[in-house]
């Protein structure tokens, strides 16, 4: 089979600024369960233990160069504002510069959630990206460069896509160790793939990747030493973003077969247990100490494979020697522990600017961190009022944007009415057609009036009914409950519609509405991660399920188009239907238009550099890091 390489595609971003997040007042004492240490060099578990959807410039190095020989990519179509980019060759190494050498101090980040604590993404229920992305290593990598997000070589030195798009390979560069000492191997990757993507997965996998690829996947296979090929029953194009650092989960973080217990073992709860109490990953730390609920302490791994000795043109080894992430939900306390010196970097609010500067401060923004999904529930049901395509799109016309940036977020540039709903500017297919339209409450009135509804100063039509908004506080997003408050408002003022949020534990929330039919009519307003390859809409929303609760449509025409893009492996065809259909699916509004918001970062006075990376509403770019004397 003749398989060829998908251009690396080079992606557009937008300096925009901040996030106005409410401050919360009030804190809470974490309970203490201390986790088993990880200790240096030490073993996966022993066998005698074995008995569950949601962006500051970076570093523009350099893509690392692959060790396999990634050849440069084809012409191709690229995103509005972008131009494919060829992979890195082959560079002199650099000598070590004093910004390589090692600090002996810690870097303390307190994050806004631990989700379940588990140690791999599958079991991590799609939480977990703060400290996963510390302890395991991705098959792909990414970089900045030229100001846009790339994806680079990884743990794979190269990959490549077969001609029908059902099948991907890639080699595994030798040199790639784990914490305890051993290599990583293809049969670890193989292996990865079988216990996260294989038919079995569906019984205890809880991240929504490794569900919905288990239903996809075929065979999984070693087709050499160093090589793995992966095929698909339909056409797979979201490899690269869902096997990349910089996707919107970590499903491609690899782990040693049977979490060190060899290939055998597929599947053993006992064994998975001993393995979130001492992980064994390929990552730049190694987790040496877990208080539930509280702090995870890490050490930097000396032999992390991404440095110039493997072939690559960066260190990105830590340049400290310890991590220290600390969970605290309450954002007024990180404001403190940020002015006191307690905390190094954390989320805050764009309103606590004053106070950290009074404490020698700074903030930091990574942009296009998270984008508002709000999504309206089974309107294909002929009972519904949104089943009138009239009443979606005057639900769009009827949020005041502009005001929502003023009054909720502090100003135009801090939250960004771009994109539908994840495709926004950094995102392949992207074009500003795509932007929400703009408030119109005359023509929202004038269309619920047309759909047969009553509105305010026009009385006779029929009621609309409640209509719920349900939603979460976000760690990401904290304020989300608020923005979908002003949105419930908006709707009550200029279409009379008597709107409620309903805020609920986000695993309740996603239980609701990816499961059952209960939150037909009703809205989905959540946020989740913005990502390079937003094509994942036509598969989720449109595409390979049609009994989903939680899609956008059963209407056989946008389903027939979604399906006709999905299996479009070309990326110079693809991309531009890609944009088609996008602006299709604006215009059917089964998706509210709101945008997306960028994370702010309080930094402390003891770090001085850090260069956030775009679209990571996580822990992120750690290697950029450098501490004051």
């Amino acid at each position: 089979m003749q398989y060829f390489r998908k251009p690396r595609l080079l992606f557009a971003l937008v300096l925009s600024m901040a996030l106005v997040l409410g401050v919360a007042c009030g804190t809470s004492a974490p309970a203490e369960q201390p986790a088993a240490p990880a200790s240096s060099g030490s073993s996966a578990p022993a066998a005698s233990s074995s008995s569950d959807s949601g962006s500051g410039s970076a570093t523009g190095s350099t893509a690392p160069a692959a060790s396999s020989g990634s050849s440069a990519s084809s012409g191709s179509a690229a995103p509005s504002g972008s131009a494919p980019v060829a992979a890195a060759q082959p560079t002199a190494m650099p000598a070590m510069e004093a910004s390589d050498e090692v600090h002996p101090g810690k870097v303390v980040w307190m994050v806004g959630s631990f989700a379940n604590e588990r140690m791999t993404y599958c079991l991590a229920g799609g939480g977990g990206h703060d400290y996963g992305r510390q302890i395991h290593a991705f098959l792909l990598e990414s970089d900045v460069q030229d100001g846009a997000r790339v994806i680079v070589p990884g743990i794979a030195s190269d990959w490549a896509v077969s001609p029908d798009g059902l099948s991907w390979t890639v080699d595994i560069r030798d040199g790639v160790k784990f914490h305890d000492g051993s290599e990583l191997t293809a049969e670890d990757v193989l292996w990865t793939w079988q216990w996260g993507m294989g038919p079995q997965a569906q019984d205890y996998a809880t991240g929504g990747a490794c569900l919905s690829n288990s239903q996809l996947t075929e065979t999984m296979e070693m087709t050499g030493p160093n090589q793995v090929r992966v095929s698909f029953n339909s056409v797979f194009l979201d490899f690269e973003d869902d096997f990349g650092s910089a996707g919107g989960n970590w499903i491609g973080t690899i782990y040693p077969a049977g979490l060190g217990q060899g290939p055998s073992v597929l599947h053993d709860e006992q064994v998975e247990l001993e393995f979130d109490r001492n992980p064994v990953g390929a990552g730049p730390f190694r987790l040496t100490r877990h208080v539930a609920s509280d702090l995870m302490e890490f050490e930097r791994f000396e032999d992390h494979y991404y440095h110039p000795d493997n072939g690559f043109s960066e260190n990105r080894r830590p340049k400290f020697t310890t991590l220290e992430l600390r969970l605290v939900p309450e954002q007024a306390t990180r404001v403190a522990a940020l002015r006191a010196g307690e905390a190094d970097i954390a989320p805050v609010s764009i309103g606590a600017r004053g106070q950290i500067e009074a404490g020698g401060g700074r903030l930091l923004f990574g942009q296009e961190g998270a984008f508002f999904f709000a999504r309206l529930l089974g309107c294909w049901e002929a009972t519904l009022p949104c089943h009138d395509i009239r009443v979606r799109q005057a639900l769009n016309y009827a949020v005041d944007r502009q005001s929502m940036q003023d009054k909720l977020f502090g100003g135009p540039d801090v939250f960004q009415p771009k994109g539908f709903p994840n495709v926004t500017p950094s995102t392949v297919g992207y074009v500003s057609e795509l932007d929400p339209w703009g408030y119109d409450p005359e023509k929202a009135r004038e269309l619920m009036v047309e759909a047969g509804y009553s509105v305010p100063g026009q009385e006779g039509g029929k009621e609309f009914g409640k209509f719920i908004l349900n939603t979460w506080p976000s760690a990401a997003v904290p304020n989300l409950p608020d923005a979908a408050q002003f949105v419930a408002e908006v709707w009550q003022e200029e279409l009379g519609i008597d709107a409620e949020v309903r805020v609920s534990e986000e695993s309740a929330v996603k239980k609701l509405t990816r499961l059952t039919e209960d939150a037909y009519g009703q809205v989905l307003f959540r946020d989740n991660e913005t990502r390079l390859d937003g094509s994942g809409m036509l598969n989720g929303g449109y595409g390979r399920n049609p009994d989903r609760p939680d899609r956008s449509s059963r209407d056989p025409e946008v389903v027939a188009l979604a399906k006709e893009i999905r299996v479009i492996v070309d990326p110079a065809e693809r991309v531009p239907r890609l944009t088609e259909f996008y602006l299709r699916a604006r215009d059917e509004s089964n998706e509210l238009m709101m945008g997306y918001v960028n994370i702010p970062w309080g930094v402390g006075p003891r770090i001085k550099t850090w260069e956030p990376y775009p679209l990571a509403f996580y822990v992120n770019s750690v290697h950029t890091i450098t501490l004051d004397e």
